[in-house]
């Protein structure tokens, strides 16, 4: 196999070709669609099918369909996505998949570009599917491979976790050479397999925690999993989870180190209780590394309980780690001065240098019209004596969030208005969204609100695109993710068809021209209203 130089999504790209996987679907949202992207510029010679859903349930939708149509799937995300696609995957993990379902979750630690600090980890138990985070490129390939292959084996779906500095990463990877087969199992068609309903789901219940077990001593022979530093005689041990272990090894060195044993965990969930066991049982305290909240650590300390093994557990916890943001090389470094009894780094790295390590911010909203919407919308408010709330979206109201009231997740503006305005005690309350929400959520909101008669002004910027992620198309423009041509749906229609009877759509050519008074006359009128704001951002596309 050719040894390339591949960054982390290219790796996990070509990993998934390698399996054969068939459908890609994706909601935009970094650190995962990046990935997405390699896989675009891949389907056409390997006969893929790429697409931007309208939102994350629906891209799982489109996974599941697949699998159990006998083909291999792969669903990417983001962390904050992977809540919208929750409720279909708490039915998927009773139901045995039939082609290989891999979910590519990209977590994002510091909220670099998320309106949380979320750790996506704990899900897993809940989720009670496997999962899994690569250090490297080349493990992500790996990774990649070996997901597609157990998830079809052992008829479960598979998360592999990735966070925003893993997909910052470049290193050598083998490269499988092609062609690649796309296995075909044909479609499943087996009475009660993938409908779970109250007469059944104990048993598939059971079922699901017999494939767990199954995983479970997969994990404990994984190749993912592997100690170093077993034969040191000192009573010393880290525990670095994924990407923490590749920060780990910079810190520590290319250095031997005869005083200390490392464990690293590529599979997070089940954990491989045998390997883990094994490496506290030879050390008196361990370190754990991991990001952001303790998942493993309160796992791990569980684990040494049970098996009775007198080990002292540091991280979080004992606050060698913090619990927020992205675990820094020189958070570490401080980690292990406090841990190991006059440790030397291999390299220094300073709290001072910080910003070195954090990813590069893309600005995707240079030259954004909203700061001149919202001068539009407050001048003519104040025209009318008027103080509006201001709700929004996540996405291009995050340049301009030191001017609006409140903003949640990403199609909840107008459900948040709405709640606004039936408290009583606002005078007047405006929504304000995207193009890509309109299609991702905010159309049942809208529904909802005509339906209850709401008393409320709403404004949509459509600005060509989905920006804040890169610029890929949604629902609304004329081509696909493959830039194929496809139909653009339009948001004015679709919201009288949903009821709205007051929509005024302005724009790009007379929008300084007609705004203020299109605003004016909205916040002038009582009931439910729309303004659509045509202003095409610049971008690839142009």
């Amino acid at each position: 196999m050719p040894i390339e130089s591949l960054t982390g999504p290219r790796a996990l790209a070509l990993g998934a070709v390698a399996s054969g996987v068939k459908v890609v679907a994706s909601y935009p949202g970094s650190p995962s669609s990046e990935t997405v992207a390699e896989l675009i510029d891949l389907a056409e010679p390997h006969g893929l099918h790429v697409e931007w859903s309208s939102n994350e349930k629906v891209a799982a939708e489109i996974a599941i369909g697949a699998s159990i149509a006998g083909r291999r799937a792969l669903v990417a995300t983001k962390s904050v996505g992977m809540n919208v696609l929750l409720d279909p995957l708490m039915a998927l993990n009773l139901t045995p998949v039939h082609g290989g379902l891999v979910i590519l979750l990209g977590d994002d630690p510091g909220g670099y570009g998320s309106q949380n600090d979320q750790d996506t980890r704990p899900l897993a138990s809940m989720l009670e599917m496997p999962w899994l985070e690569p250090a490297t490129p080349a493990e992500g390939l790996a990774m990649m491979q070996a997901a597609f292959e157990v998830s079809e084996r052992l008829h479960t779906a598979v998360v592999i976790r990735i966070t925003r500095s893993f997909v910052q990463q470049s290193g050598p990877v083998d490269v499988p050479e092609g062609p690649y087969n796309q296995p075909d199992l044909g479609l499943a068609r087996e009475t009660w397999r993938f409908v779970p309903v109250p007469r059944n789901v104990v048993a598939k219940h059971r079922e699901l925690h017999e494939r767990l077990a199954l995983f479970e001593r997969w994990a404990d022979a994984s190749p993912f999993n592997h100690a170093s530093g077993s034969g040191a005689p000192g009573p010393l041990g880290v525990i670095a989870a994924g990407f923490a272990h590749r920060k780990l090894l910079d810190v520590l060195g290319d250095g031997p180190r005869n005083d200390l044993r490392v464990l690293k965990l590529g599979v997070l969930f089940p954990l491989p209780r045998e390997i883990v066991g094994g490496f506290l049982a030879r050390c008196r305290e361990v370190l754990l590394l991991e990001e952001n909240e303790p998942y493993l650590e309160i796992q791990i300390k569980a684990l040494a309980h049970d098996l009775k093994i007198p080990v002292r557990i540091l991280g979080k916890a004992t606050g060698h780690t913090p619990r927020e943001g992205e675990l820094y090389r020189w958070q570490i470094q401080r980690a292990l001065t406090r841990f190991l009894p006059g440790f030397v780094p291999g390299r220094a790295f300073l709290e001072v240098d910080e910003a070195s390590e954090r990813p590069p911010r893309e600005n995707h909203c240079a030259g954004c019209r909203f700061g001149a919407v919202l001068d539009a919308l407050r001048e003519a408010a104040d025209g009318l004596g008027q103080d509006p709330v201001l709700v929004g979206d996540p996405g291009c109201l995050a340049a301009v969030g030191d001017r609006i009231d409140a903003k949640f997740a990403i199609g909840s503006a107008v459900g948040v208005a709405d709640g606004l305005a039936r408290a009583g005690i606002v005078e007047r309350a405006v929504a304000l969204f995207g193009d890509s929400s309109f299609f991702h959520t905010t159309m049942p909101a809208i529904a909802n609100a005509v339906h209850h008669q709401s008393d409320l002004l709403m404004v949509v910027l459509d600005n060509g695109a989905t920006v804040t992620s890169g610029f890929q198309p949604n629902p609304a423009q004329p081509r696909d993710a493959l830039g194929r041509v496809a139909p653009a749906l339009d948001i004015e229609t679709i919201a009288r068809a949903i009821g709205v009877e007051d929509v005024v759509t302005v724009g790009p050519d007379d929008l300084d021209a007609r705004l203020p008074e299109v605003f004016r006359a909205g916040l002038s009128r009582r009931g439910l209203a729309l303004v659509v704001v045509c202003t095409p951002c610049n971008g690839p596309s142009d």
